[in-house]
């Protein structure tokens, strides 16, 4: 009876052991996960490493709808963004090529998605965010709204309706500026798409009440809760509780020298399909233009930051409102903009940057807009005499942001 009994304490006396055993390998695993992803989100920030995160909204059919990449560097706080059409064809791995708008529907995981993208632009992506339409509205209620500067759109076939001019998007009316399509004016989408940047450079100006009304608790509760993300809440916190800091120090504008791009992929031939791109933009094109975005952020701001240039902005054309948006685009980069007007003419093919004053300050604007196309005042006698230093004329090919 001894015998059993002590046979039976030992076979317990095993299986405790081996529990407890068991207990701390996995609680050591989790633990080293926990620390060394802390450990990384915050030496990010210290080291001023560039953190990047793949962000794609979906409707209820699982359709992926917009997607970009949101690079940060948190050193010089400067980001840039590079936009992919949902339509772009991207091999997932073992799946095949799909889609990246069908990805989700095709059962990709976020993971999978993640890795092909990160494959396809040739960086490292650390994070992703997916985020459903209506918690895309949900949140964009809750952080008070966007602002963005817009032309004025009016859709009724499409219940679109945008004002003109600077103006607060809610989660209802964000949606109806992000989704609606033009389709023989909309290029294949690249115009949704040049909508989504406008609308990311608005949701990067950030608003005293939404980091002055949200706590840890809410922000872990309801605003982590709201996207689907491989960044652990403790790292969203930490995060989150970075950029509020910096807040406290009067940085509060991450759009300042943000810099864009849209990429196409036409890895695959379907005929009789719409979204097919020119071969230049896709393979090494693609890895060249988002490699030289990285390398972009490592530049101090103020490396490009162009104060005390006073321009005074003609559109040459017949587009309405092209000077204005001109205007807030240029202003963010500190430009003065001292006059907004329309040209004698408005049949402007090219844009011109005039020589006023600085020739190197009128190189600066040119550089940034990548026009070609500079000339002394002298040239154009429809001139007035003012004190500026540059007067840029918008012709047909100004897209409001570059010359194509």
């Amino acid at each position: 009876m001894n015998k059993i009994f002590g046979k039976n304490k030992n076979e317990y006396l095993g299986w405790i052991i081996s529990a407890m055993i068991i207990i701390l390998i996995v609680g050591t695993i989790f633990l080293g996960r926990f620390f060394k992803s802390e450990e990384k989100i915050k030496l990010a920030f210290k080291n001023g490493q560039i953190m990047s995160f793949f962000v794609a909204a979906y409707n209820e059919k699982n359709i992926i709808k917009g997607a970009f990449i949101l690079c940060f560097q948190p050193q010089r706080n400067r980001c840039a963004i590079i936009s992919i059409l949902p339509k772009t064809y991207i091999l997932f791995g073992e799946h095949g090529y799909y889609t990246l708008e069908e990805a989700l529907q095709k059962k990709v995981s976020y993971e999978d998605i993640l890795i092909s993208t990160s494959k396809l632009l040739d960086i490292k992506i650390d994070y992703y965010v997916f985020i459903k339409k209506e918690n895309l509205i949900r949140l964009v209620d809750m952080i008070g709204g966007v602002e963005i500067f817009s032309e004025g759109i009016k859709r009724p076939s499409q219940k679109v309706y945008i004002p003109s001019g600077v103006t607060i998007l809610d989660g209802d009316k964000t949606i109806e500026y992000l989704s609606f399509l033009i389709k023989k004016e909309d290029h294949y989408g690249y115009n949704q798409l040049k909508r989504i940047q406008n609308y990311i450079r608005g949701f990067l100006k950030l608003k005293i009440n939404f980091l002055e009304q949200y706590n840890e608790q809410v922000v872990a509760n309801y605003l982590y809760k709201t996207i689907n993300t491989n960044m652990p809440v403790n790292d969203f916190l930490i995060f989150y509780n970075e950029i509020k800091e910096r807040y406290k120090n009067e940085v509060k504008d991450y759009s300042k020298g943000l810099k864009t791009i849209i990429l196409y992929c036409d890895k695959k031939n379907v005929s009789g399909y719409e979204y097919i791109f020119l071969p230049k933009k896709s393979g090494k094109w693609i890895k060249s233009e988002a490699s030289e975005v990285m390398n972009s952020l490592e530049k101090d701001y103020e490396d490009i930051e162009v104060d005390n240039i006073v321009i005074e902005i003609l559109n040459g054309t017949d587009i309405d409102g092209l000077a204005s948006r001109a205007g807030y685009y240029l202003s963010t980069f500190g430009f003065d903009i001292l006059s907004i007007g329309n040209a004698k003419d408005n049949d402007y093919e090219n844009t011109i940057v005039i020589i006023q004053g600085s020739e190197q300050k009128a190189k600066k604007l040119a550089d940034l807009i990548h026009c070609g196309r500079i000339v002394d005042s002298g040239v154009l006698d429809e001139l007035e005499n003012k004190k500026i230093d540059l007067t840029l004329i918008l012709g047909r090919d100004f897209d409001g942001k570059v010359v194509r």
